[in-house]
């Protein structure tokens, strides 16, 4: 539904008749039926408060930040800011809704296995369960900036780039958040974070392993515990190591420049991101994960800020709230890919 509503419902572009609407144009689109903002209009005092939202994940794939801005011809395009590194650990891992400020469940522990019972009479084994209550937070990223009155009405460019970057943005600290956790203040920040939230993992099988071999033991040992790895979550550097690495003869052990190999490693998708610090990996079954999903990445306009409105001042807020679901730890396997085995 979020995809149909992206792509075609409620005045957005149909799919195959250009790219989505950006979310200024859609409050612009309704502030014109809006009467609180014609009333604004004609310089009477007042309040106008405008909401446009997008999904998570809709906001992060459908924002492409390629395609060209229109604006004036005399005046040229209006580019959003460079450097802007792909997100997409979003894009794998699951996202579930949720209506409340923190989500709760239970982790059960199990101590004991099966055995066999050799005479009758004798004591069978025993399989004992702990459970711990577990409580997953919701946590608030926001960002603000102030624009002009005139200046957004007369380059009509500027909300799609304003749109773009906030979006961004917000999606870019929420990424880094669900790696490395919230704030590092003393107080913690509300999201724990896969760092956190992780079972730390050794390899044991030599003493000089190359690092494709950790991640591949890792995979295997996680499979071995019960769970079905499908995700190795590296940093881009270490990723692009592993590509240049190289025989002695100087072949490339992966693909070459020309062909590089797909973004895998032992059959499973790995994805690269600037926010994993390097000689660290993670090897993650996705059925344990979930991002929770709050409030969607909301962009509200508001001239009611101080005194904005004898300014013609406009403030705009981007807005997300979510959260992150680790079920059982031992499902994400965290590497340091600079370890040595026994």
């Amino acid at each position: 539904m979020e995809q149909l509503a992206v792509s075609g419902g409620g005045g957005f572009t149909p799919q195959g008749m250009g790219a989505s609407a950006s979310l200024g144009s859609i409050v612009l689109n309704d502030a014109q039926n809006n009467s609180a903002f014609q009333s604004l209009e004609q310089w009477n005092q007042g309040t106008c408060r405008l909401k446009a939202t997008a999904s998570i994940q809709s906001a992060l794939t459908h924002d492409d930040p390629t395609t060209p801005m229109p604006s004036n011809p005399e005046r040229g395009a209006i580019v959003p800011q460079g450097g802007r590194r792909r997100l997409r650990l979003l894009d794998v891992l699951p996202s579930r809704p949720t209506s409340s400020d923190a989500v709760e469940f239970v982790q059960l522990n199990a101590d004991g296995d099966a055995a066999e019972q050799e005479q009758e009479g004798d004591t069978k084994a025993e399989i004992t369960f702990n459970g711990e209550l577990k409580r997953c937070e919701i946590a608030t990223v926001a960002g603000h900036t102030t624009v002009s009155r005139q200046v957004l009405s007369d380059h009509a460019a500027l909300q799609r780039a304003i749109d773009q970057v906030i979006r961004y943005k917000l999606l870019t600290k929420l990424e880094d958040m669900i790696i490395n956790g919230g704030s590092a203040s003393s107080s913690g920040g509300k999201i724990a974070g896969l760092a956190s939230e992780s079972a730390a993992f050794v390899p044991t099988l030599t003493a000089q392993m190359h690092m494709a071999d950790i991640i591949g033991e890792s995979l295997v040992r996680q499979a071995d515990a019960g769970y079905m790895p499908n995700l190795v979550l590296m940093n881009s550097i270490d990723w692009f190591a592993l590509q240049i690495s190289k025989k002695s003869d100087d072949d490339y052990l992966f693909g070459s420049p020309t062909m590089p190999v797909p973004e895998a490693l032992w059959n499973q998708v790995v994805i690269p991101s600037a926010s994993v610090p390097q000689d660290v990996a993670y090897t993650i079954d996705t059925s344990f994960v979930s991002v929770l999903d709050r409030e969607q990445p909301t962009i509200m306009l508001s001239n009611s800020h101080a005194d904005y409105m004898t300014r013609n001042l406009l403030l705009i807020l981007g807005e997300l709230r979510a959260g992150l679901e680790v079920t059982d730890t031992f499902a994400v396997y965290k590497i340091d890919l600079t370890s040595s085995g026994a």
